[in-house]
């Protein structure tokens, strides 16, 4: 079997699994992922730089078992895109773990020059909530926006049919393979989507939505994205990880508010109080772009046309404002607040220590899984009681 420059990328990603930071890493050594695949076992293991099983998985994964993968892709027609493509996305590139491949059914929209939005929230939206969705989805949409969500029942779904509705370009990243039977009443959504834009995933063709993808999927949806919008979330929320990783990227974080008796409207408000920018109309968030895209008043409504400069470092250095919810001082972070934390919440903030601790590391001081780790972090960052720190790593206020 003959095997193409991407068959390196696949195999690689189907060695050390989605969403980690290490291809990246190895490229600080190598010049490409191809020189790396040559040198052989030896030299990565003198690296220091992989677990004993990242090594084994690393010698039993085969390069042609990374082309079998990408020609299944394609025969089931889709685009496999790496990041030695043109077309992938500098957004992406610039994260601390990009995706090794994506695929992708449809075409993707140029989010490097186009803004584009990801409107997340709960599966069990109200329908309020649902037609806030929407409505916001669809204007932006009419506005020049592109639209980004997941895919799922409630919020997701309607902020999907909003963009569509609004004849925009739209983006849903799946949890999962694209092959894959998901949520089949959502299948013409997602037919639709990848006729004005695209169906994206990081997961092999036919992998079923494991929970523990989704956190790692939520990267992509917030790291293709200039800011995250989050309609009703409870206090714990797959949602609130997307915008805790929005916060990570140095993306925008947006809110809508919600009454105080609306069970899903916790974590929302808890975004709120942490300084997420409220949003109650369209131009809360078109506003905040308007020294990269100038907005033109036409027939009642805003549309956004891009003016990127032509040198692309100066658009990637635009400065957004940007959501901070971290504490300079532990003394701001009330007694209250702290008697008030979850049962997982008052055990991860115990271990936690004013020396940085990584997220791995997190995982075996408390026995948590990386999914529960992460939604536990987000709460004690939601009351200011952790510092988050380059390199996915942690600490109480004042860590170094």
């Amino acid at each position: 079997m003959s095997v193409s420059r991407k068959a390196y990328w696949a195999w690689l990603q189907l060695a050390l699994g989605a969403g980690s930071f290490k291809p990246k890493r190895l490229l600080e050594y190598y010049s490409d992922v191809q020189q790396f695949y040559e040198v052989g076992h030896t030299e990565w293991r003198s690296l220091g730089l992989f677990t004993q099983k990242e090594l084994k998985m690393l010698a039993d994964t085969s390069l042609e078992d990374g082309q079998a993968l990408l020609n299944a892709s394609e025969q089931a027609g889709l685009q496999t895109i790496t990041p030695d493509c043109e077309v992938f996305p500098e957004l992406l590139r610039e994260l601390e773990n990009p995706p090794s491949v994506l695929y992708v059914r449809g075409t993707l929209p140029n989010v490097d020059i186009l803004p584009a939005l990801a409107v997340v929230g709960t599966r069990n939206a109200t329908t309020t909530g649902k037609q806030i969705a929407f409505d916001l989805s669809m204007r932006l949409a009419q506005s020049g926006m592109v639209i980004i969500s997941g895919g799922a029942k409630g919020i997701d779904t309607a902020a999907h049919q909003g963009a569509l509705l609004g004849d925009g370009q739209c983006i849903c990243v799946l949890g999962c393979g694209i092959g894959y039977r998901y949520l089949m009443e959502n299948e013409p959504i997602r037919n639709a989507v990848a006729k004005n834009g695209a169906v994206v995933s990081e997961f092999p063709l036919n992998m079923p939505p494991i929970k523990r993808n989704f956190p790692i999927r939520n990267r992509i949806i917030s790291g293709l994205s200039v800011g995250v919008l989050v309609v009703e979330a409870a206090e714990r929320s797959g949602s609130l990880i997307t915008a805790r990783t929005a916060l990570e990227q140095n993306r925008d974080v947006f809110a809508v508010p919600c009454g105080i008796y609306n069970p899903v409207s916790e974590g929302v408000n808890n975004l709120l109080k942490a300084g997420a920018k409220p949003v109650t109309k369209p131009q809360d968030i078109l506003e905040e772009y308007e020294k990269s895209y100038r907005l033109l008043s036409s027939n009642q409504q805003l549309i956004i046309k891009n003016e990127k400069p032509a040198d692309l470092s100066l658009y990637n250095e635009h400065k957004f404002a940007k959501v901070n919810l971290k504490h300079e001082n532990v003394s701001d972070v009330s007694a209250i607040q702290l008697a008030s934390l979850s049962p997982d919440g008052d055990v991860l903030y115990r271990q936690l220590t004013r020396q940085p601790l990584h997220i791995s590391e997190l995982e075996q001081l408390t026995g948590f899984s990386t999914q529960r780790i992460l939604i536990t972090l987000t709460e004690l960052e939601l009351c200011g009681a952790i510092v988050s720190h380059a390199g996915r790593r942690y600490s109480l206020p004042n860590g170094i």
